[in-house]
This record gives structure tokens, sequence and C-alpha cells, in this order.
């Protein structure tokens, strides 16, 4: 019957059976002890081969748990560790038991189970809860354990007391709600019941009460819920969110004062694509959002030539990563012209590497525009002083000039009795007052002009108007032109007439003695104006040393008798009147290039 019950037990918990009879000196072990020692069926184990399977220190545990049975004559059980014959590491619990007759000890015996798989999840238990107990002292977060039934705190860590204030005897034991501010309460509550309820992981943003009532924005994060002795918890962090809010708030404003402002910014990644940019910068360029992100932005969508330097200024800054601020041109997706001043300033990482880009445009337009409004203003006035200075050299030197050889030639006249004298002093006086009253009559004309600005312009065609004008002069000079036929300019007809006479008048005075006079009249565009250039290879002047008088009053270069410098004069004073402007270009001996700028605007 007992043998039974020893196999029941055994077949049912997979223990091993070990029975030492002292007065024979013989040791069995069943099938399942083999087993667990890793020995063959046909082994028979002895003191001497089974002390190869336990260590000295286990052994004598062994030894010390057969003698406290033999002394108290009850049954005793002890843990131990093993090594098979397989050399595997196992833990075996022991339970042996002493038979005595007349106090001697007949028998000894008991069973062997293999708890190696149980001790390992003891040894795992143990070590995560020395690492739980790790991080839940050392915690950068407040971390508190709830009572799930109750819902009270059972434990917390010191992050935990330095972010609310309160000490730990008046947390452990409350109610997780002291906490949440009162407005926070049912709501909390609510939710915490349902995920117990629920036993699902959780993170909430709320905001908790310290001791002091003040309210700090936190995040509460929480795992499922465990359970210790039947008893279920949970165990909630708390993360302090003061930091991250204000820097949410702070980005929000910015964002805020970035999208809404008048300036244009524009965000690239390292490699320079376009990862964010605002509402000024969409409405300048007239481009779409989806056409801007992840495209390179085109600081200089247009005139490229024009720009060439600054977009070199712009590359090399990029690729030294560093700030660079410029003015330039930029036309948008309608062809509309803007000024724009650009700043480009690189963003490092706290490695020191650039990871963005940020740029910055602003329109300039309406103060480029009073800028080149001011500079032609400033021309202006100077154009007009040196008129000034030439009108005053006409009034101070050339009519002083002349009325002092009349008051001259007439004190002469009334000084002297003979008849002859006079009348050849009187032929003097003649050409005396003819000459003033031509410089007069100059000063008039160019009084007139300047007058005489607002005079409304005519639209000619301006091949026709100069087949006209040199049809009289090509058969003493060699005329080639190539003026488009159907060009068109909006002049002062009178003014055109008298410029192009006195160039072709030029050609023909000023020709060298060694070659037949020849013209060259070509046309070219350049902006907002309509250039018509002529070319001649007469004497030419040397620019470098008549550069400063070239166009002024009764300058001349060449000694010719005919020559009075009043003709370059008067067509300078002619084409600036129609908004224009007047170049020369020439070299001495070989001849001079005369480039009339007719504004279109």
């Amino acid at each position: 019957m007992k043998i039974k019950e020893e196999f029941c037990i055994k077949e049912t918990f997979e223990i091993g059976i070990w029975d030492i009879n002292v007065k024979k000196n013989t040791i069995f072990w069943d099938t399942k002890t083999k087993q667990i020692f890793e020995v063959s069926e046909s082994f028979i184990p002895d003191y001497k081969n089974i002390s190869a399977f336990i260590n000295r220190k286990n052994l004598i545990h062994l030894k010390k748990l057969i003698q406290i049975a033999a002394e108290n004559k009850v049954p005793i059980h002890g843990k131990f560790q093993v090594t098979t014959a397989k050399n595997k590491i196992k833990f075996i619990e022991c339970i042996c038991q002493v038979d005595w007759v007349d106090n001697i000890p007949i028998r000894i015996y008991g069973t062997f189970k293999d708890v190696s798989l149980e001790e390992e999840r003891t040894m795992a238990m143990e070590s995560a809860a020395e690492k739980f107990s790790s991080v839940f002292s050392s915690a950068n977060d407040a971390i508190i354990i709830i009572d799930t039934k109750t819902g009270y705190i059972t434990d917390c860590n010191n992050r935990t007391y330095e972010l609310t204030g309160f000490k730990d005897t008046e947390l452990i034991g409350s109610h997780n709600s002291i906490l949440f501010p009162v407005d926070k309460r049912t709501e909390i509550q609510f939710y915490l019941k349902n995920k117990i309820k629920l036993n699902t992981y959780f993170v909430k943003e709320t905001a908790i009460k310290t001791k002091d009532e003040n309210i700090v924005p936190v995040q509460v994060a929480s795992g499922k819920k465990f359970e210790i002795d039947n008893q279920s918890y949970l165990v909630c962090f708390f993360r302090n969110m003061t930091k991250k809010k204000q820097i949410e708030e702070n980005l929000a404003l910015l964002s805020l004062v970035a999208s809404e402002t008048t300036d244009c910014i524009i965000i690239t990644n390292c490699e320079g694509e376009t990862i964010w940019a605002n509402q000024a910068y969409i409405k300048l360029t007239g481009l779409t959002l989806e056409e801007i992100i992840g495209n390179q932005p085109n600081y200089l969508s247009s005139e490229p030539e024009a720009n060439c330097e600054t977009l070199k200024k712009i590359t090399q800054a990029i690729k030294d990563r560093e700030e660079i601020k410029v003015v330039f041109q930029h036309y948008n997706k309608q062809k509309e012209k803007h000024w724009l001043e650009l700043s480009i300033t690189p963003v490092f990482d706290n490695e020191g590497n650039c990871n963005k880009f940020i740029g910055i445009e602003r329109d300039v337009t309406s103060t480029m525009e009073k800028e080149i409004e001011l500079k032609h203003i400033l021309e202006v006035t100077s154009q007009q002083n040196d008129k000034l200075l030439n009108f005053a050299h006409i009034v101070s030197h050339n009519i002083r000039s002349h009325t002092s050889n009349l008051l001259m030639v007439l004190d002469v006249i009334e000084n002297t009795n003979n008849t002859a004298e006079k009348l050849a002093f009187i032929d003097m006086f003649k050409e005396g007052t003819e000459k003033l009253s031509e410089t007069i009559e100059n000063l008039n004309e160019v009084i007139t002009i300047q007058k005489s600005i607002n005079i409304k312009k005519t639209t000619i065609n301006l091949k026709s108007q100069i087949e006209k004008i040199t049809s009289p002069f090509k058969n003493k000079i060699t005329i080639t032109e190539s003026i488009p036929t159907d060009l068109s300019l909006n002049v002062i007809p009178a003014y055109l007439e008298n410029i192009l006479y006195n160039i072709l008048t030029n050609v023909l005075k000023y020709q060298s003695p060694n070659r037949n006079p020849k013209l060259e009249i070509n046309h070219e565009t350049q902006e907002d104006f309509h250039i018509i250039s002529f070319k001649d290879n007469g004497l030419g002047i040397n620019i470098e040393k008549n550069k400063h008088k070239l166009f002024g009053m009764y300058k001349t270069f060449h000694g010719n008798e005919d020559a009075k410098g009043i003709g370059l004069f008067i067509a300078k004073n002619q084409i600036e009147a129609m908004k224009g402007k007047i170049e020369v270009e020439s070299e001495e001996g070989l001849g001079s290039t005369f480039k009339l700028y007719f504004n279109e605007k």
C-alpha cells in the first residue's frame, strides 16, 4: 500500500524517490531520481559516486538536513545545488524522513524534486526587483505605486517628493487624488478606473497640485497592473512638462510671428531643400506650398546675368556655413520686379554641425526706388550745376568780352575825326554785335530746351526719319545702316532731326584726310533703352584727355576754323530733354562712335 502511494506521488508530481538502508548500508534511487541526476538506468548509487554530484558545501547542507530529521524525528526539507552527470547545474528540493527502531535509525528516505526552473524564475524576479528598485529610486520622473482597489498610494520615489513638495508620510497611505487639482480629480479618477479595468497602457497630459498650491503641468504614464500576493497594483510615472509647455508656447508664438510677418521667411535643410515657408514668401513668389517644399529656393529667379556676382556670394556663404546679407532684383512668377534684401543664417546643432539654413527676405523696393530716384536727382542736379557753370561762363566771359569789344570800338569812333577810320570801326562794331547776337541766340536755344522738357513726344518710324535726314549727305559720306523697318520711337521730332544733323555734319567736318568718310548706323536694345550708334572713321578724339569737356559749350578739339563748340552741347541737352542720354567712344586717328539712348518708359 505504501509503495503504491509513493508511486502515485511520483507519477503525479514528477518527484524522484531515494532510500538509504542504514542496516544494509545500501542506497536506492528510483528512475525519476536517476533522470534528475542524468545518469543511466543501470546506475547503482553509493556514498562514493553520489558525492561527485554534490559539492562539499551542499553535501554538508544535505547531511545537516538528515541530522535535523533524525534528531527531531520529523520530516524536514531543504534546497541545494547539484551538478548532474552531464555537468548541468540544477537546483534540487529535498524532503527526508528517518525511521527508528529501539532508538536506532534503520532507514533514511525521502524525495528529490527538480526546482531549477522555479529557482531561475525566482532569481530573475529578484534581479528584476533589484533593477526596478534602482530605477524606482534614481529615475528622473516621479513614480508612485497605487493600490488598484483602494486608489491609495503604497510607495513613491524621491523625485515625487521633489515634484510635489509633499513628504513620504504625507503621500504614502493617502488617496492618489491628493496630487490633483479639485477641478481635475473627477476626470482623472474616471480615467484611471477605466484604464485599470481595461488593463492597458496609457499616457495622458494633465496637471498636479503641489503642497504649496502650485499647478504643474505633467504627463502621466502607466503600464499594465501587476499582482503581488493576490493584490493588484499600478505604477504611474509623472513627468514635469513645465519647460516643454513653455517651449511649446514660445514656439507657437514664434510660429505665429513668422507666419504673419511681412518679411519672407524660408527654412531649408543642410542640403538646401525647403522644409518650411511662411505666407509672405508664398505671396511674394507667387508659388504654391507644393512648389516650394522639397525644392531648393530660387533666390535669384530672373536676371541671372545681373545677379551673377550675388549668386556667387550666396553660394560661397552657404558652402562656408556663414551668414550673408545681399540686395538684388527679383521677378516673381507673374514677372513683377522687386528689390529684395536677403539674409541667410546657418543653424548649428549641439555638436557644431549645420543642419538648417534660415532665409529672411525683405521687400525693399520702395527704399531702393527712393535711393535710385535720389541718385537720379543728384545726377540731374550735378548736370544742372554743370549747365549753370556753362551759362555763367557765357555771361561772365563771352558776353562780357563782346560788350567790352563793342565799348572799345565806340570809344574809338567817338574820339577820332577821321571819317575813313570811323567807317572801318563801324564794320568792326557790326561784327561784334553779330557775335553777341549769336551768343545770346545760343543761350536762348539752351534755355528753350530746358523749358521744353514737357513737350509731348511723337511716335515716328526711325528708319524713315534717318533715311530722310541722311539723304543729302550720301553723295559725300558712305552710309550703311541696319535699323529695323518696324522700329518706332517716341521722340520730339525737331530735337531728333537736329541731333542727327549735328552728327552727320561732324562726320564731314572732322573727316580724316587719309580716307573717305564712312558712317555705320546700328541699333540694339538694353533694359528700357533703344540704342542707336553712329560709328565713323574720322579724326577721333583723345577721350582720356578731353572727356571732361567733350559736351561743354564752346569746346573744340581739332582747331577747325568753322568749329564753334556748340553742336554737341545742344545735342546733349536735347536728348536729355527726351529722358535719354548720349555717350561717345573714340580713339584718336581711328574714329568715333556716338551712342544715342532713347528712353521708352
